[in-house]
């Protein structure tokens, strides 16, 4: 309930966020935490606030950010009720000379309302001001404080003669104020915001387009559609850019209307780079956008374009059958889409200058796989190397084992094993296979097991096997292949790993092991169980399997 820290320790935390920003950060991740609120955070606001107005805290305003994030949480009304009791204590804080405190303490009055007479003082401040950016909290917050008497006055700051960003500050006024939206107010925006974008985008009070636009439109479709419409031609680089991020983000929920596709559309060839950027991620993550627009990225694959491996991935995603043009470039250049290796697969086996292509691709990534790297880079290039070897097939061409074969000594670990494992089922018997697999064996078993299986000789499997570790899981795994159930104690030794406090995926290996020796399901049952719920992926997939292969129910 309290994330671990006693109320106590809760105060003692709070005085040292007021002086330190380490404080602070576990101040925050304490009382904002992923799950939710605090659940002593409206009692928490007094000695937040208190430091805060104490003229020794080195971090006031930070307090009174904090503050704001707790009010602003959707969970958050209990604190905003609690900063009813603040008001005095706020007005003092906003009437200091550090910009950061006023502007602060003057978003949280926003929530002590409704108090006319405040809200008259804001206003008068919002009118001094000649810095339009500095307007902008105090017209919201003003607005807040008496919404009747802001409708009067609020339309005087979304006149054409006003500057762009007190017009868009003063929609966002009538937002928070609760005031229904006006025609103008919708002209407002879209003229402010085409101007100035970044009108809310620094401020204390601020507000996105997307927000913004659906207030304005009030639920008309018609209005939305002009809006955005309006601020994209008219508009400057970022808000493009915006409606673009607005358009993508309703494509990503499902909720862009085919009158807006067009629009989002129109962004791929826009002259700032950013801008189609924006929307070049959204037409290709999304079906229908990516049909919409399949000539366009079949053209951007086909000129070479920066991008042409996500277009060439968006056009197999959809079955666009002319990604099978590209594919031959892709693989021997470097570029290969995550979707090709599997819709090569779906393929029959490929010959000629294809087969070569795919070849030349698994020896390039086996060679240079480097897991010191980028562990994420090295990721897409180990499932790609998986995929391409799956394409290859079971059944390769003699000279496609051959080749592999040649080149097995120079491969990477883990490239090496996975290559091993193809030739081991791809090339039994070949001599070739087996040369290469025994001489990078050296009494390993992992790769004695693969000599074996590719048709060599078991006996230095056996001896193997024999000097290994009782709890060594491959061997015991190994063990059960070569002998089966002429040795007793290969099933003692299977169950021992599985009883044992050994990792998991070791426990789970041997409780499958044992199933496949004894075919009783009830060997591997509760371990099989167990493993559904394990923190690694493939692990998971292979205990769903194993799970409907035992016949037991599983998520």
């Amino acid at each position: 309930m309290t994330q671990g820290v006693e109320p106590v320790d809760l105060l003692r935390l709070i005085g040292s966020a007021a002086h330190d920003y380490d404080s602070m950060d576990e101040l925050e991740q304490v009382l904002l935490p992923a799950d939710g609120l605090h659940p002593l955070a409206a009692q928490l606001v007094a000695p937040i606030l208190a430091f805060a107005a104490d003229p020794k805290t080195r971090l006031p305003d930070q307090l009174l950010m904090l503050v704001r994030e707790l009010a602003a949480h959707p969970d958050g009304e209990p604190v905003r009720q609690q900063l009813r009791a603040f008001t005095v204590t706020l007005r003092s804080l906003s009437d200091l000379d550090d910009h950061s405190v006023v502007e602060e303490s003057t978003a949280l009055l926003g929530w002590c309302g409704p108090d006319p007479q405040l809200s008259a003082v804001l206003l008068a401040r919002a009118r001094e001001y000649a810095d339009d950016y500095r307007r902008v909290t105090p017209l919201v917050t003003a607005a807040q404080l008496d919404p009747a008497a802001a409708a009067g006055w609020l339309p005087e700051f979304l006149d054409p003669s006003r500057s762009s960003t007190v017009r868009v500050a003063a929609v966002l006024a009538m937002r928070e104020a609760g005031l229904s939206p006006t025609a103008q107010a919708a002209a407002a925006l879209a003229a402010g915001w085409s101007a100035d974008p970044d009108a809310l985008r620094w401020t204390t009070r601020r507000g996105r387009l997307a927000d913004l636009v659906e207030y304005a439109a009030g639920g008309d479709p018609g209005r939305d559609a002009e809006l955005l419409t309006t601020i994209a031609r008219d508009g400057q680089a970022q808000a493009r850019r915006d409606v673009a991020q607005t358009l993508a983000d309703r494509a990503a929920g499902q909720r862009l209307p085919v009158a807006l596709q067009a629009l989002l559309c129109s962004f791929l060839d826009d002259p700032e780079e950013r801008v189609r950027r924006c929307a070049y991620r959204a037409v290709v993550a999304d079906d229908t956008l990516t049909r919409r627009q399949a000539d366009w990225l079949a053209d951007a694959v086909a000129r070479g374009a920066r991008m042409r491996r996500s277009a060439l991935d968006a056009l197999i995603r959809v079955g666009d059958p002319r990604w099978r043009a590209h594919t031959e470039d892709a693989l021997r250049q470097g570029w290969t889409p995550p979707r090709l290796p599997g819709a090569l697969a779906e393929l029959p086996p490929p010959d000629g200058s294809l087969r070569e292509a795919v070849l030349a691709r698994v020896v390039a990534l086996a060679t240079t796989i480097d897991v010191n790297r980028s562990p994420k880079a090295t990721a897409k290039e180990q499932r790609e190397l998986v995929g391409l070897l799956r394409v290859l097939g079971g059944a390769a061409d003699p000279a496609v084992v051959g080749t592999l074969a040649r080149h097995l000594a120079q491969m990477t670990w883990p490239a090496r094993l996975w290559v091993a494992e193809f030739l081991a089922e791809a090339g039994r018997g070949n001599p070739e296979v087996l040369d290469a697999i025994g001489a990078m064996a050296n009494g390993e078993v992992i790769y004695l097991r693969l000599l074996w299986l590719a048709g060599g000789d078991d006996a230095p499997l056996r001896a193997a096997i024999a000097v290994a570790p009782r709890r060594d899981v491959l061997a015991a795994v190994a063990a059960a292949e070569v002998f089966g159930d002429a040795d007793p104690d290969v099933a003692a030794r299977l169950r021992e790993i599985r009883d044992s406090d050994a990792d998991l995926k070791d426990r789970f290996a041997a409780a499958g092991a044992l199933w496949e020796l004894t075919g009783d399901p009830a060997q591997a049952a509760a371990t099989v169980r167990e493993a559904l719920d394990a923190p690694w992926l493939r692990t998971r997939q292979r205990a769903r399997e194993l799970a409907d292969q035992l016949g037991l129910e599983h998520p």
